[in-house]
């Protein structure tokens, strides 16, 4: 293991602040990794995806882990219509689903988060001037009943500074420095 790989923080905020502070030795593919990785130890979820908003569409940008998050195939959804097809919802701060096996894994598909195995997932929207940017989405092959949002506005701020690193180092696509 290197120095710059990512550790079991107890603190949240100690595990983002040692993501920035080696951000700029990775490339973005890494950056997005480490993060939605962060994301996920941090809430003991099994899959994570961030989107992005472009146009009037959000766009998936990464998902972690990738042969486990929700879907099979990055997608864009209107902003009508995120997140998964539920008639318009504005939410603010979060939206916990708590049995969603019934919900569509994305607009128009046969597939439900159930048929993958997940129970319950979290949509995470990240704001800007109180205009959505993107959003965080967290699975869990188990029921999750509750959420404390206190977590919550620290993963929206990981959430916009990955945004961020995709913005500023395009190449999201490359491989991972090892």
């Amino acid at each position: 293991m290197d120095d710059t790989t990512i550790e079991c923080k107890p603190s949240l905020s100690r595990a983002f602040e040692h993501l920035c502070e080696h951000a700029s030795d990775w490339n973005t593919s890494r950056v997005l990794d480490e993060g939605l990785d962060l994301a996920r130890d941090a809430v003991w979820a099994d899959a994570c995806v961030l989107h992005r908003v472009q146009g009037d569409r959000m766009v998936e940008v990464a998902r972690r882990p990738v042969d486990r998050a929700a879907g099979a195939t990055p997608h864009a959804e209107p902003l009508d219509r995120f997140p998964w097809d539920l008639a318009p919802v504005q939410a603010e701060r979060f939206l916990l689903v708590s049995d969603a096996r019934g919900l569509p894994v994305h607009r128009g598909a046969s597939v439900t988060f159930g048929s993958l195995g997940v129970r319950s997932c979290l949509h995470l929207p990240i704001l800007e001037r109180d205009s959505p940017v993107g959003a965080l989405h967290l699975y869990w092959s188990g029921p999750r009943l509750a959420w404390d949002d206190d977590r919550g506005r620290v993963l929206r701020s990981l959430g916009r500074f990955l945004i961020a690193a995709t913005d500023a180092r395009p190449g999201a696509d490359r491989p991972a420095d090892t």
